[in-house]
């Protein structure tokens, strides 16, 4: 037996990032198959099924177009202010979605991380899979919502994919952040919603940055936000709306850094999940 063959392994040791990915996309069906599944299985006890998937988002671009489009008006400096809105609704709901949904998937998952030795990470990936499937539909809607306000696709709808894969990068570090916190802090489902509702407001989501915010330090400030670097962005490809290169720089820092700490700190403690 060769001296390869003779060295000791710490089997309590952790296996590298490397290899730890390796083996997550070994067994990338898992968060697949998985996703899929639960897709199905969602309202089918409804009258109306997985069409939920696209009233939902219908049924709030409404209540906030009655609300903020007409009775409080905040269309100010907006020519397309129901595109602007369908575009911002959408875009927010996706990533609150996968948020509130990856910071209960490891208590929801218990059972199976103490039964079967598997990359945790395949559960809040599964998370973002399932979610992001549930919104296409509601995308392609939105699309042809946008197309019938009046807009013509153009030059910049091909830039959308990357805005939306910025968006499904940054997602899946926020779902891997909130999942471990979420496993500790089991209070943190019941705190997202909350925080949502202040984040929908400092996202623009119903009201133009530029048209309400004078201030060129407050305008610096909304760049930080993630949520409106998308949402900006993909309104610049849908509806012809501004976007600053400090939303550009701030989306492509988003997607690269939010990913890489999510990661660090969801891997750094992974070995006590469901412990």
């Amino acid at each position: 037996m060769s001296d390869r063959d003779q060295r000791l392994y710490d089997l309590t040791q952790p296996p590298s990032s490397v290899a730890y990915l390796r083996e997550a996309w070994r067994r990338r069906e898992f968060a697949i198959l998985v996703p899929a599944q639960d897709l199905r299985a969602q309202n089918m006890g409804t009258a109306l099924g997985q069409l939920w998937h696209l009233v939902n988002p219908a049924l709030l671009v409404g209540v906030y177009f009655l609300i903020f489009g007409v009775v409080i008006d905040t269309s100010r400096g907006v020519e397309n202010f129901l595109g602007f809105l369908i575009v911002g609704v959408v875009l927010f709901h996706l990533t609150q979605r996968v948020v509130l949904d990856a910071a209960v998937c490891i208590s929801r998952n218990l059972g199976l991380i103490r039964s079967v030795q598997f990359p945790r990470i395949l559960l809040p990936a599964a998370t973002l899979n399932g979610q992001t499937a549930a919104f296409v539909p509601a995308l392609v809607l939105a699309m042809a919502a946008v197309v019938a306000t009046g807009e013509r696709p153009s030059a910049r709808w091909l830039v959308l994919p990357a805005v939306l894969a910025a968006q499904f990068m940054f997602n899946f570090g926020a779902a891997l952040l909130v999942a471990r916190i979420g496993a500790s802090v089991p209070d943190l489902r019941q705190l997202l919603p909350h925080m949502f509702r202040l984040l929908f407001y400092a996202s623009g989501v119903i009201f133009s940055v530029e048209a309400f915010v004078t201030s060129p330090a407050w305008r610096r400030a909304f760049a930080l936000n993630p949520l409106y670097d998308v949402i900006t962005c993909a309104r610049w490809c849908l509806v012809g709306e501004p976007a600053g290169m400090s939303v550009v720089v701030g989306l492509l820092a988003w997607c690269v850094a939010m990913p890489v700490f999510g990661f660090a700190v969801f891997r750094r403690s992974e070995q006590r999940l469901g412990g």
